[in-house]
C-alpha cells in the first residue's frame, strides 16, 4: 500500500481526552523546599495516589474494550476469544496392530567350526603352501589333511633318525634275548633228560650191587652221574630265568625307543600346520622365510588369539555371534528367540545418513542376518559380572566375517493384537504414566491414566486406559492439563 492511499483514522481512544496523572494527582512539595512538611501535615497522602491509581486502570480498560468491541461483531466476542485460547495439537487415533519388545546391544561373529593353527616349535618358515602358484591367501579354500606351512624341522628329524636306530638295536637285542631263551629252555629240556637217566641207572646199579653183581666204586660212580645231572638242571633252569629277563629287558628298550620316535615325531608335527578340516582360510599371519617364535602368540583376548596365530581355518556354513548382556536385559533372553544380525559399518552408515532404530531394524530385517538365541550363559562374565549370549542358526552368513562387530536384536516380546500408541504420546507426571484424550465433541481433552506393556522401538503397548478409535495427543501434550480446549491441526 502507497502513502498516498492511507489514510491514518482518528483515534477512538478515550484515554487520549482524559487528564493525565500529572494533572488530576495533587502536587506534593518537596521536603527539600518544605522543610519539616511530613512533620506538620496530619492528612495522609496514600489516598490520593490510590485515587489516581484507579483512575489510571479504570481508562485502561475502557480502552481495552473499545478495541475488542471495534474488531468484533458483539455476537461473536466470547467465541473468539474461546477460539484464541485453544492450544494446537497432533493426535492419532489409537487403534490395534503388532508390536515387538527388543534387546539390542553389539557382539562379534565367530564360526561354530574354527582351528587355530600354530607352531609349538620356533624357526625360519621353510613352506608355505600354494595355490594356483599363489602363496596361501585369506579366503582361500583348504582341505583337511592339508599341509599349509612347515618351519625348520631338522633337528626334530635327526630325533627321528636316531629313535629309529635305537628301535633297531634294541629289536636287535630283543631278538638276541629270544634266541638266547630257546637255547636255554633246550639246555633245561636236555639237563631233566640227563638227569632222569642218570637217576635210572643208579637204581639199576644199586640193584646190582645189592645183589652183589657190582662193586661199590661203580655204584658210586652212577651216584655222582647223579649228582652232576642234578647241577646241570639247576644251571639250565638259572640260564631260562636270564633269557626271560634279557627279554623283557630287551622289550622294555624297544618300547623306550618306540616312545621317543613317537615324541620326536610329535615334535615334527609341531613344526607343520594340517587344516584339520575343509574350510576356509580366515587369517594368516606367515610368510615363507620369516622367523616364527611361540612367544609371537597373544593370547590375551579371543581376538587377539587368532590375529597373532600362524593360520585360522574356519567352517564358512557354521558363523555364531557372542554378545554380552547386563543382568537386566539378560533375564528377559531366553534360547529360541528370534534375532537380527547386521555389519556394524552398514548401521554407521545409516545413521550417519539420519536413520532412527526403528529404521535400523527394518534393514536388520531386509539386509541382515536372522537367527536363533542358541545359549544364555548360566554364568557372569568375570569382570564385567556381563552374561554372555550366543546366537546361532545364521541364515546369510556370506557378508560376516570373523572377528567382525555387529549389531544385534533380539525379540523378548510380541503381541499382534495389541493397542499402541508412539512412545511421545504417553507423558510422566508423579511417577505415574497418562495420555490425552481429544473429547471430539467439544473440544476438550481428558488426562487418563494408562498401563503400559510391550515396548517397542518407537511405540508402546497399551494395557488400560485407552480403547481403539479413541483420539489420543502424539504432541503438544507438555502444555495440556485436564480440561484444555485444544485445535487439532495434523491426524496421523
Amino acid at each position: 500500500m502507497s502513502t498516498e492511499s492511507f489514510s491514518p483514522q482518528p483515534s477512538l481512544d478515550p484515554a487520549s481526552e482524559v487528564p493525565t496523572e500529572s494533572s488530576t494527582e495533587p502536587k506534593v512539595p518537596s521536603q527539600s523546599a518544605f522543610p519539616g512538611w511530613r512533620k506538620k501535615s496530619n492528612k495522609p497522602l496514600w489516598p490520593a495516589v490510590v485515587l489516581a491509581m484507579l483512575v489510571v486502570a479504570g481508562l485502561v480498560g475502557v480502552r481495552i474494550y473499545r478495541k475488542l468491541t471495534a474488531a468484533t461483531p458483539s455476537g461473536e466476542t466470547e467465541e473468539a476469544a474461546i477460539a484464541q485460547a485453544r492450544l494446537p495439537v497432533r493426535v492419532l487415533r489409537a487403534q490395534k496392530g503388532p508390536i515387538q519388545g527388543w534387546v539390542f546391544d553389539e557382539g562379534s561373529v565367530w564360526p561354530v567350526r574354527r582351528r587355530i593353527l600354530n607352531f609349538q616349535a620356533s624357526g625360519d618358515i621353510t613352506y608355505v603352501a600354494k595355490i594356483n602358484g599363489v602363496e596361501l591367501r585369506e579366503g582361500d579354500f583348504v582341505s583337511q589333511g592339508q599341509l599349509l606351512a612347515t618351519i625348520d624341522a631338522r633337528r626334530q628329524e635327526s630325533s627321528i633318525d636316531t629313535a629309529v636306530a635305537d628301535i633297531q638295536v634294541s629289536e636287535t637285542q630283543l631278538n638276541q634275548s629270544r634266541a638266547s631263551l630257546l637255547q636255554s629252555q633246550a639246555n633245561l629240556e636236555k639237563a631233566k633228560s640227563d638227569l632222569t637217566l642218570a637217576e635210572t641207572e643208579l637204581r639199576r646199579y644199586e640193584n646190582l650191587f645189592d645183589q652183589g653183581a657190582v662193586s661199590e666204586s661203580d655204584r658210586d660212580a652212577y651216584i655222582n652221574r647223579v649228582d652232576q645231572a642234578a647241577a646241570a638242571l639247576k644251571t639250565a633252569e638259572q640260564d631260562v630265568r636270564s633269557a626271560a629277563e634279557s627279554i623283557r629287558s630287551s622289550e622294555a628298550g624297544v618300547n623306550a625307543s618306540v616312545a621317543r620316535l613317537n615324541q620326536n615325531a610329535v615334535d615334527l608335527e609341531d613344526t607343520q600346520l594340517v587344516s584339520p578340516l575343509d574350510g576356509v582360510v580366515a587369517y594368516i599371519n606367515i610368510r615363507e622365510g620369516e622367523y616364527w617364535s611361540t612367544q609371537y602368540l597373544n593370547a590375551g583376548s579371543p581376538q587377539d588369539l587368532i590375529e597373532s596365530a600362524p593360520i585360522v581355518v574356519v567352517d564358512p556354513q557354521s558363523f555364531e555371534v557372542e554378545i554380552e548382556l547386563q543382568a537386566g536385559e539378560a533375564g528377559e533372553i531366553n534360547p529360541g528367540q528370534r534375532a537380527y544380525v547386521v555389519l556394524e559399518e552398514e548401521v554407521s552408515a545409516l545413521q550417519a545418513a539420519g536413520a532412527n532404530s526403528q529404521g535400523l531394524l527394518d534393514v536388520a530385517r531386509q539386509r541382515g542376518s536372522g537367527g536363533r538365541v542358541f545359549a544364555v550363559s548360566p554364568s557372569q562374565t568375570p569382570g564385567s559380572r556381563g552374561t554372555e549370549i550366543t546366537i546361532r542358526d545364521l541364515e546369510l552368513v556370506g557378508n560376516l566375517k570373523v572377528g567382525g562387530r555387529v549389531y544385534v536384536w533380539i525379540e523378548v516380546a510380541s503381541d499382534n493384537d495389541a493397542v499402541v500408541l508412539p512412545l511421545g504420546a504417553v507423558v510422566s507426571r508423579n511417577q505415574q504414566y497418562y495420555v490425552f484424550v481429544v473429547n471430539e465433541a467439544d473440544g476438550t481433552v481428558q488426562q487418563r491414566r494408562v498401563t503400559g506393556g510391550i515396548e517397542g522401538l518407537s511405540g508402546v503397548e497399551i494395557l488400560s486406559g485407552i480403547e481403539p478409535g479413541e483420539l489420543v495427543v502424539t504432541e503438544g501434550q507438555n502444555r495440556l492439563v485436564d480440561g484444555t480446549p485444544v485445535e487439532v491441526v495434523d491426524r496421523n
